[in-house]
Formats: structure tokens, sequence, C-alpha cells
């Protein structure tokens, strides 16, 4: 409104024929000036591309910035987030008792972990498996797949897992990957299994079996518990060259070294060796 308020007054105006000149010159040399200062700092405008906002802006048709998604400056970034989750996990609160998990020696974006089940129908069952963060996590979910064979209604027979009745849509720092490992230790639950939607089950066999004949289930899901301890299965590592979580044998004479080293400190966990009261400076 302002403009055209201008615009409208420019006839009432008088304005002598040098005061027009002067005022053309004036603009004339003033867009001729920044143009030569613009080619004199070529330097500074190709560096300034590698420079970016937390918040890129683009220009439309009418030059108006346009503010888009926020994204993270750096992969270094990126990977700072992974490594904190990934420490965070240290804490008894985040990580579920009874899983270990440690990065891929190869790849950050990949984690190798172990779950370890005491109650249920998998009791004894030692499952390892692979959890992969894709590039745009956490935009997007990890995903999950078991490397020991089992049986169950949420894995299919490549051992993929699905989440997303847990998670069926991801919300990013909400939801992050600690979750997603609650959810993978209390899928054995009965709880998890008594609630669970057909849709999202991958294994339709494992999920009619518990519905419809729970004693060929516990049957199934005890075998695949039993064979995931067996030496073939918790000692080989044909295609996890990548993977540093181990199993070795441990000799009887070994097990009850450290059998009585976990009781001792149980008993008595203030006790202090020989060994440890000469170590200590005398006062």
């Amino acid at each position: 409104m302002d403009a055209f308020k201008r615009s409208n007054s420019l006839p009432n105006a008088t304005l002598n024929p040098s005061s027009k000149r002067s005022l053309f010159d004036r603009t004339k040399s003033a867009a001729l000036g920044r143009i030569g200062r613009k080619s004199q700092q070529p330097q500074e405008q190709s560096s300034s591309q590698y420079l970016h906002s937390v918040y890129d802006q683009d220009e439309d048709d009418t030059s108006e910035p346009v503010s888009k998604v926020p994204r993270l400056t750096s992969e270094y970034f990126r990977q700072y987030e992974i490594m904190t989750e990934l420490i965070n996990l240290r804490n008894p609160s985040h990580c579920p008792l009874g899983v270990y998990v440690m990065p891929s020696t190869s790849d950050l974006h990949v984690w190798y972990g172990a779950l370890f089940v005491h109650k249920g129908f998998y009791r004894s069952g030692t499952f390892k498996f692979r959890l992969t963060l894709p590039e745009s996590y956490p935009n997007q979910p990890p995903s999950i797949t078991f490397l020991t064979d089992i049986f169950h209604p949420l894995v299919d027979e490549k051992g993929n897992v699905c989440i997303s009745q847990q998670f069926p849509m991801w919300r990013p720092y909400q939801d992050y990957t600690f979750h997603v490992l609650h959810y993978l230790k209390n899928m054995f639950k009965k709880v998890v299994l008594d609630g669970l939607n057909d849709k999202y089950c991958l294994n339709k066999e494992a999920f009619r079996l518990y519905r419809h004949d729970i004693a060929i289930f516990a049957k199934l899901a005890h075998q695949s518990a039993q064979l995931s301890i067996t030496e073939s299965f918790i000692y080989d590592h044909p295609e996890d060259v990548n993977n540093p979580i181990r199993f070795s044998p441990l000799s009887d004479a070994k097990f009850d070294e450290l059998k009585a080293q976990m009781l001792g400190s149980i008993i008595n966990p203030s006790s202090v060796t020989a060994e440890d009261e000469a170590l200590e400076p005398s006062s």
C-alpha cells in the first residue's frame, strides 16, 4: 500500500531536469560499484558454499527464502550422536538386563549383540543378533536380524525382526535404539506374545500355533532355545568377521575358579586379599 501511494504521488512532485539527472547518475554509480565489489571477491563466494547452516534455505520463483527441515551439518556430528547412544547403553536404565551390544569393527552403523533369556518359552536361550542403523537415522528406525535360528512369530526365516507393532510410526529424537533393545528383550515374554497382532507377525505358523496349539509352540520354542546354545551355533562365527562378540569354551577348572571368585565377592564384597593389602601404602 505504501508503494502504491508513493507511485501515485510522483505526478504531483516537481523535479527539475538537473535533479533527475543527478538521481539517475547516483543510482547508476551505486549499481556499478556493487558489481565491482562482487567481482573483486570471487574467493569469498567460493569458500562460503562449504559453510552450511543447521537450516538450509532455498529461494522460490519470487526470490523469497523458504525454510527447510533442519538437518545435521556434518557426518561427524551424526557419528557423534550414534556414539553417544552406544555409550549411554552402559546406563542400567537404558540397556535391558541380559542384552550385550558392541559396534562392528568396521562400521559404526552396525552393532552386534547377544541376548540371554532366563524365563518363559525360550528360557536358557542365547540369541545373537545384528542391529543396523540406516544412514538416515534417527529419522528412520534401526533394523534387527537374528544370527541364530529362532522360532518366533515376529521373526522370519532369515532372522529379520518386525518391530512395527511397538513402533508403528518412528518418532525421531523420541524413539531411540535402547527402546528397540527393550522391545527385543520383551518380545520373548508372554505379555508381548499374548498381545501380538497377526499383521505384524512375519512367521504366521508360529503365530497360529501360539494362539491355537500352545503345547506345540512351547516345544518348538524350547528347541530353538536349546539349539542356540549348542557348540555349532554359539562358538562358530562363519559370517560375522566384524562381530567383536565371541564365545569360546570354558574348562571346568576355569569355571570353578571364576565361580569361586563370584561367590566370594557376593558373600564378602569388602574383603581385601593379602596381595591387595601389600599394595596399599603404609600410613
